[in-house]
C-alpha cells in the first residue's frame, strides 16, 4: 500500500462537506422514545430545501398515496419515524456528494445504492433480524466510489477503465490509485459524517465480512444485499467482471439460495418504485 496515496486520498475524504446540522437533530429524534411527531416535523420544518424535499418524495409515485400528503408531521404520523429517517438521509446523502463534472454513472451507481438499501430491509425482514441502521448499511456501502469520484474524478475514471479492461473487480484496481479501496474511503466518509460505529463498518468491511465482528450481522446484510443487486439487475458499472456469492455473509445470515432469490424477484419487482424515488433526488 502507498502510504502517500491513501494519506491524501484520506484527508481529501475529511475536506468534503459535512452533512447538514438539522440531520444530526432529526436522527437523535427519530431515536429519542420520547420524541413526538410534532417535534419531529418542527426540526424538518426548520430547514425549507430539507422539508420541501420530503414532501416531494412523501407524495412521489414510491409511495402512492391516494391524496396529496402537505405537512411534514402529517408524514411522520403516516410513515413512521424509521421511514422518515431513511428518506431523510436518502436525500442529505444524495445532496452532499454531487459532482456535475463527473463523467462517471452516478444514476446507476444511486440506483443501485436504493436498489441495495430495499434488499437489505427485505433481507432483515425475510430473516427476523433486528438491528439497527439496515437501510443506511444499504444505502451506503457504496458511498467510497461517489467519495472518489468527487475527490479525484480522473483517477476514479482510471481505476473503472483498468477494472472493465482487465476484467478485474473495481475494489481490486482503487488501491493502485489510491492506496485504498472504496469500501475503506466509505467508512472514513462515514466517520467523517459522524455515523454509528456499525454503519462505518457495513460500508468499510462490505466485500469483507467478518465472523468475529460484534456488527457481523449488519456487515453482512449490506454485503448480501449488494450482491442480490446485481443479481436483481441493479449493478453500478464499475466493475470488469460478475459480482461473487459472499460465502462468509451467507454463513453468518444462515441463508439459503431460496431466500437471495426470492429477495432479488422483489427487488425486480420494485424497479418503478425505485425510479420514482430517483426522479425526485435529481
Amino acid at each position: 500500500m502507498n502510504d502517500n496515496k491513501t494519506s491524501q486520498a484520506i484527508d481529501a475524504v475529511y475536506a468534503l462537506p459535512t452533512l447538514p446540522a438539522i440531520l444530526g437533530q432529526v436522527l437523535d429524534a427519530t431515536f429519542d422514545p420520547d420524541a413526538s411527531a410534532l417535534e419531529l416535523g418542527r426540526y424538518i420544518a426548520s430547514d425549507q430545501s430539507l422539508a420541501a424535499r420530503l414532501l416531494r418524495m412523501v407524495n412521489s409515485a414510491y409511495y402512492g398515496f391516494y391524496r396529496e400528503i402537505s405537512s411534514i408531521t402529517t408524514a411522520v404520523v403516516i410513515l413512521g419515524f424509521r421511514e422518515i429517517r431513511n428518506m431523510l438521509l436518502t436525500a442529505t446523502a444524495f445532496d452532499a456528494l454531487k459532482n456535475p463534472e463527473s463523467d462517471y454513472d452516478r444514476q446507476s451507481l444511486w440506483r443501485h445504492s436504493m436498489a441495495s438499501a430495499m434488499a437489505a430491509e427485505r433481507l432483515g425482514k425475510r430473516l427476523n433480524i433486528q438491528v439497527d441502521g439496515i437501510f443506511a448499511a444499504g444505502l451506503l456501502h457504496d458511498v467510497g466510489k461517489v467519495a472518489l469520484d468527487c475527490v479525484a474524478p480522473r483517477e476514479f475514471a482510471q481505476a473503472v477503465v483498468k477494472a472493465r479492461t482487465e476484467k478485474r473487480f473495481l475494489r481490486e484496481t482503487e488501491p493502485d490509485l489510491f492506496g485504498m479501496d472504496h469500501a475503506q474511503v466509505g467508512g472514513h466518509l462515514a466517520l467523517h459524517w459522524n455515523f454509528p460505529e456499525p454503519i462505518v463498518e457495513a460500508v468499510q468491511r462490505h466485500h469483507q465480512p467478518d465472523d468475529d465482528s460484534p456488527n457481523r450481522t449488519l456487515v453482512a446484510l449490506a454485503a448480501m444485499a449488494d450482491f442480490i443487486t446485481y443479481q436483481a439487475g441493479y449493478p453500478e458499472g464499475g466493475n470488469g467482471r460478475d459480482a461473487e456469492f459472499p460465502e462468509t455473509a451467507a454463513k453468518i445470515l444462515n441463508i439459503d439460495a431460496d431466500v437471495v432469490a426470492q429477495v432479488a424477484d422483489d427487488i425486480r419487482a420494485a424497479d418503478s418504485r425505485i425510479e420514482a424515488i430517483l426522479s425526485v433526488l435529481q
